[in-house]
């Protein structure tokens, strides 16, 4: 994160559960939207809505429809699937940051012959 931010994340701290609630609200009345129509709607900032709906899809209260539309979810499990599935995408581009940057060398599954958790290893660069 630069500095400069870091220091826009500092400043609107205290304000970021209430704009957290207004979208909440929003989504609940309107229902599935753009990023586009909560910045107008709302009166935010691109940069602000952006990192706000974010921040939701990574708590598992947002997800998108099918058209690509921002939508609260409909109830825990859907929310706890959510959060799963934006850790795996994190994970992914970690792992694809990882290989284009040549930390990460190569990554394999061990897979336990007489069944059992399989693992999946890393070797990185430095090894």
């Amino acid at each position: 994160m630069s500095n400069k931010s870091h220091l826009a994340h500092e400043e609107i701290k205290p304000k970021k559960l209430s704009i957290e609630q207004q979208i909440q609200a929003y989504l609940k009345e309107k229902g599935a939207t753009s990023l586009q129509m909560v910045e107008f709607d709302l009166g935010l900032k691109n940069q602000t809505a952006s990192a706000r709906l974010s921040e939701m899809h990574d708590k598992g209260i947002v997800t998108f429809d099918p058209y690509g539309a921002y939508r609260l979810t409909y109830n825990e499990e859907e929310q706890q699937h959510v959060i799963l599935e934006r850790k795996r995408e994190r994970y992914d581009k970690w792992v694809a940051k990882g290989y284009n940057n040549k930390w990460i060398k190569q990554i394999y599954a061990v897979v336990p012959e007489g069944g059992g958790k399989t693992e999946v290893r890393m070797i990185f660069a430095d090894e």
